[in-house]
Protein backbone atom coordinates (compact mmCIF):
# COMPACT_ATOMS: atom_id res chain seq x y z
CA UNK A 1 0.00 0.00 0.00
CA UNK A 2 1.36 3.39 -1.04
CA UNK A 3 -1.05 5.27 1.05
CA UNK A 4 0.33 6.40 4.81
CA UNK A 5 -2.37 4.49 7.09
CA UNK A 6 -4.08 5.39 10.10
CA UNK A 7 -3.22 2.74 13.30
CA UNK A 8 -3.95 2.35 17.39
CA UNK A 9 -7.19 4.61 16.67
CA UNK A 10 -5.64 7.10 15.61
CA UNK A 11 -2.58 7.89 17.53
CA UNK A 12 -0.36 6.78 14.95
CA UNK A 13 0.02 7.97 11.14
CA UNK A 14 2.20 5.62 9.08
CA UNK A 15 3.79 4.80 6.23
CA UNK A 16 3.21 1.54 5.88
CA UNK A 17 6.47 0.77 3.19
CA UNK A 18 9.08 2.06 4.87
CA UNK A 19 7.40 1.52 8.88
CA UNK A 20 8.45 4.82 9.70
CA UNK A 21 5.69 6.65 12.00
CA UNK A 22 4.95 10.45 10.11
CA UNK A 23 2.86 11.68 12.86
CA UNK A 24 1.47 10.62 16.47
CA UNK A 25 -0.42 12.00 19.11
CA UNK A 26 0.67 10.14 22.72
CA UNK A 27 -0.01 11.35 26.18
CA UNK A 28 3.27 12.00 27.54
CA UNK A 29 4.98 10.01 30.42
CA UNK A 30 3.79 12.33 33.06
CA UNK A 31 0.36 12.04 32.08
CA UNK A 32 0.65 8.39 31.67
CA UNK A 33 2.52 8.03 34.85
CA UNK A 34 -0.94 9.84 36.80
CA UNK A 35 -2.92 7.30 34.56
CA UNK A 36 -1.17 3.95 35.31
CA UNK A 37 -0.93 5.05 38.87
CA UNK A 38 -4.97 5.27 38.57
CA UNK A 39 -5.31 1.61 37.71
CA UNK A 40 -2.72 0.93 40.47
CA UNK A 41 -4.81 2.43 43.10
CA UNK A 42 -7.78 0.06 41.97
CA UNK A 43 -5.60 -3.19 41.40
CA UNK A 44 -6.04 -3.45 37.75
CA UNK A 45 -2.93 -3.69 35.66
CA UNK A 46 -3.62 -2.55 31.63
CA UNK A 47 -2.27 -3.43 28.34
CA UNK A 48 0.35 -0.50 27.70
CA UNK A 49 0.46 0.87 24.04
CA UNK A 50 4.05 2.70 23.85
CA UNK A 51 6.04 4.25 20.97
CA UNK A 52 9.97 3.65 20.40
CA UNK A 53 11.08 5.00 17.53
CA UNK A 54 9.35 3.61 15.08
CA UNK A 55 8.13 0.49 16.73
CA UNK A 56 4.56 0.67 18.96
CA UNK A 57 5.29 -2.27 21.45
CA UNK A 58 2.04 -3.62 22.97
CA UNK A 59 2.84 -4.24 26.61
CA UNK A 60 0.70 -7.11 28.09
CA UNK A 61 0.39 -7.93 31.85
CA UNK A 62 -0.56 -10.89 33.60
CA UNK A 63 -4.06 -11.46 32.49
CA UNK A 64 -6.89 -11.42 35.75
CA UNK A 65 -10.22 -12.06 33.54
CA UNK A 66 -11.24 -13.12 30.37
CA UNK A 67 -11.69 -9.83 28.32
CA UNK A 68 -8.02 -9.26 28.83
CA UNK A 69 -7.36 -12.94 28.01
CA UNK A 70 -9.18 -12.75 25.11
CA UNK A 71 -7.40 -9.52 24.19
CA UNK A 72 -4.01 -11.23 24.38
CA UNK A 73 -5.36 -14.71 22.64
CA UNK A 74 -6.76 -12.46 19.31
CA UNK A 75 -3.80 -10.64 18.94
CA UNK A 76 -1.36 -14.31 18.96
CA UNK A 77 -4.18 -15.22 16.80
CA UNK A 78 -3.49 -12.50 14.44
CA UNK A 79 0.78 -12.83 14.99
CA UNK A 80 0.95 -9.35 16.12
CA UNK A 81 4.60 -8.29 16.41
CA UNK A 82 3.79 -6.00 18.71
CA UNK A 83 3.32 -7.92 21.34
CA UNK A 84 5.44 -7.56 24.17
CA UNK A 85 5.67 -8.76 27.99
CA UNK A 86 5.11 -5.53 30.43
CA UNK A 87 7.79 -5.02 32.64
CA UNK A 88 7.24 -4.63 36.18
CA UNK A 89 9.22 -1.21 36.30
CA UNK A 90 7.52 0.15 33.15
CA UNK A 91 6.34 2.89 35.24
CA UNK A 92 9.07 3.84 37.41
CA UNK A 93 9.35 6.81 39.36
CA UNK A 94 13.05 6.77 39.96
CA UNK A 95 13.45 7.05 35.74
CA UNK A 96 14.42 10.84 35.84
CA UNK A 97 14.69 10.54 32.02
CA UNK A 98 10.66 10.74 31.94
CA UNK A 99 8.90 8.26 34.47
CA UNK A 100 9.00 5.27 32.15
CA UNK A 101 11.62 2.29 32.21
CA UNK A 102 12.08 -0.68 29.53
CA UNK A 103 15.55 -2.00 28.06
CA UNK A 104 15.06 0.56 25.40
CA UNK A 105 13.93 4.12 25.90
CA UNK A 106 9.79 4.81 25.64
CA UNK A 107 9.54 7.68 23.73
CA UNK A 108 5.92 8.13 24.44
CA UNK A 109 3.02 6.24 25.42
CA UNK A 110 -0.14 6.35 23.35
CA UNK A 111 -2.88 4.07 24.77
CA UNK A 112 -3.62 1.80 28.10
CA UNK A 113 -6.49 -0.29 27.01
CA UNK A 114 -8.25 -2.81 30.31
CA UNK A 115 -10.89 -4.94 29.73
CA UNK A 116 -13.71 -5.96 32.29
CA UNK A 117 -16.98 -5.53 33.91
CA UNK A 118 -18.83 -2.75 33.19
CA UNK A 119 -18.90 -1.48 37.03
CA UNK A 120 -15.20 -1.93 37.00
CA UNK A 121 -14.71 -0.04 33.59
CA UNK A 122 -16.95 3.00 35.06
CA UNK A 123 -14.60 2.93 38.26
CA UNK A 124 -11.61 3.04 36.30
CA UNK A 125 -13.21 5.93 34.02
CA UNK A 126 -14.28 8.45 36.30
CA UNK A 127 -11.00 8.06 38.81
CA UNK A 128 -9.01 8.68 35.06
CA UNK A 129 -10.94 11.96 34.49
CA UNK A 130 -10.53 13.05 37.91
CA UNK A 131 -6.94 12.53 37.62
CA UNK A 132 -6.39 13.21 33.96
CA UNK A 133 -9.68 15.43 32.74
CA UNK A 134 -7.91 16.22 29.50
CA UNK A 135 -7.51 12.56 28.70
CA UNK A 136 -9.68 11.09 25.87
CA UNK A 137 -11.63 8.13 27.77
CA UNK A 138 -13.96 5.72 25.36
CA UNK A 139 -15.79 3.30 27.07
CA UNK A 140 -17.65 0.28 25.06
CA UNK A 141 -19.28 -3.02 25.31
CA UNK A 142 -17.05 -5.48 23.29
CA UNK A 143 -19.46 -7.68 21.82
CA UNK A 144 -17.15 -10.21 20.91
CA UNK A 145 -16.87 -11.41 24.29
CA UNK A 146 -20.05 -9.85 26.42
CA UNK A 147 -17.75 -7.80 28.61
CA UNK A 148 -16.65 -3.92 28.54
CA UNK A 149 -13.52 -2.38 27.21
CA UNK A 150 -11.67 1.09 28.18
CA UNK A 151 -9.16 2.45 26.07
CA UNK A 152 -7.51 5.70 27.27
CA UNK A 153 -5.50 7.83 25.13
CA UNK A 154 -4.41 11.96 24.24
CA UNK A 155 -7.59 14.34 23.50
CA UNK A 156 -6.61 14.36 20.14
CA UNK A 157 -5.78 10.96 19.18
CA UNK A 158 -8.77 10.00 17.40
CA UNK A 159 -9.56 8.11 14.52
CA UNK A 160 -11.43 11.77 12.88
CA UNK A 161 -8.60 13.98 13.97
CA UNK A 162 -6.84 11.25 12.14
CA UNK A 163 -8.39 10.98 9.00
CA UNK A 164 -7.94 14.98 8.67
CA UNK A 165 -4.33 14.75 9.81
CA UNK A 166 -3.74 12.43 6.67
CA UNK A 167 -5.66 14.03 4.25
CA UNK A 168 -4.00 17.33 5.25
CA UNK A 169 -0.64 15.01 5.03
CA UNK A 170 -1.75 13.60 1.30
CA UNK A 171 -2.19 17.02 0.66
CA UNK A 172 0.82 18.92 1.40
CA UNK A 173 3.60 16.49 1.36
CA UNK A 174 1.97 13.81 -1.83
CA UNK A 175 0.03 16.68 -3.56
CA UNK A 176 -3.14 13.55 -3.85
CA UNK A 177 -6.33 15.77 -3.54
CA UNK A 178 -9.20 13.08 -2.18
CA UNK A 179 -12.31 14.87 -2.70
CA UNK A 180 -14.67 11.92 -1.47
CA UNK A 181 -14.17 9.91 1.90
CA UNK A 182 -15.87 6.70 2.95
CA UNK A 183 -15.48 5.09 6.36
CA UNK A 184 -16.46 2.16 8.35
CA UNK A 185 -17.30 1.29 11.58
CA UNK A 186 -18.74 -1.14 14.71
CA UNK A 187 -18.10 0.40 17.82
CA UNK A 188 -18.18 3.65 19.73
CA UNK A 189 -14.62 4.54 18.90
CA UNK A 190 -15.52 4.65 15.20
CA UNK A 191 -17.69 7.69 15.47
CA UNK A 192 -15.50 10.62 14.69
CA UNK A 193 -14.33 9.00 12.13
CA UNK A 194 -17.77 8.17 10.40
CA UNK A 195 -18.55 12.08 11.40
CA UNK A 196 -15.28 12.95 9.70
CA UNK A 197 -16.33 11.35 6.54
CA UNK A 198 -18.75 11.92 3.51
CA UNK A 199 -19.88 8.82 3.88
CA UNK A 200 -20.10 7.02 6.72
CA UNK A 201 -21.10 3.36 6.51
CA UNK A 202 -21.85 0.74 9.41
CA UNK A 203 -21.86 -2.88 9.40
CA UNK A 204 -24.67 -5.27 10.43
CA UNK A 205 -23.15 -5.94 13.52
CA UNK A 206 -22.43 -2.41 14.50
CA UNK A 207 -23.84 -0.15 17.75
CA UNK A 208 -27.13 1.71 17.59
CA UNK A 209 -25.28 5.18 18.21
CA UNK A 210 -22.61 3.99 15.17
CA UNK A 211 -25.76 2.51 13.02
CA UNK A 212 -27.41 6.55 13.93
CA UNK A 213 -24.48 8.42 12.38
CA UNK A 214 -24.27 6.32 8.99
CA UNK A 215 -25.80 6.52 6.09
CA UNK A 216 -25.55 3.20 4.65
CA UNK A 217 -26.00 -0.20 6.86
CA UNK A 218 -24.20 -3.12 4.66
CA UNK A 219 -23.62 -6.65 5.77
CA UNK A 220 -22.29 -8.40 8.77
CA UNK A 221 -18.35 -8.29 8.95
CA UNK A 222 -17.88 -11.48 9.63
CA UNK A 223 -19.23 -12.07 6.17
CA UNK A 224 -16.86 -9.50 4.58
CA UNK A 225 -19.00 -7.51 4.27
CA UNK A 226 -16.71 -4.50 4.01
CA UNK A 227 -14.96 -6.30 0.64
CA UNK A 228 -17.40 -7.48 -0.96
CA UNK A 229 -18.88 -3.14 -0.39
CA UNK A 230 -15.44 -2.20 -1.56
CA UNK A 231 -15.15 -4.49 -4.57
CA UNK A 232 -18.72 -3.31 -5.81
CA UNK A 233 -17.30 0.57 -5.46
CA UNK A 234 -14.40 0.08 -7.86
CA UNK A 235 -15.64 -2.58 -10.21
Amino acid sequence: MKLPIIELNGAILRNLQSGHILQHKGLGTEKATLINDCFTELGITPYVSALIGDHNPLFYPELNNPGMQWFLDEKIARSDPRLTPRPKDLFNQKNVSGSVNTDKTVDDILAFTYLGPKAEIDTISELVSQTVPEALITTYPNHYIGDWEVVIAASDANKGNAINRLLEYLNKDLEINISRTTAFGDSSNDLEMLNTVDHPVAVSNASAEIKASAREIIGHHKDDAVIDYLERAHR
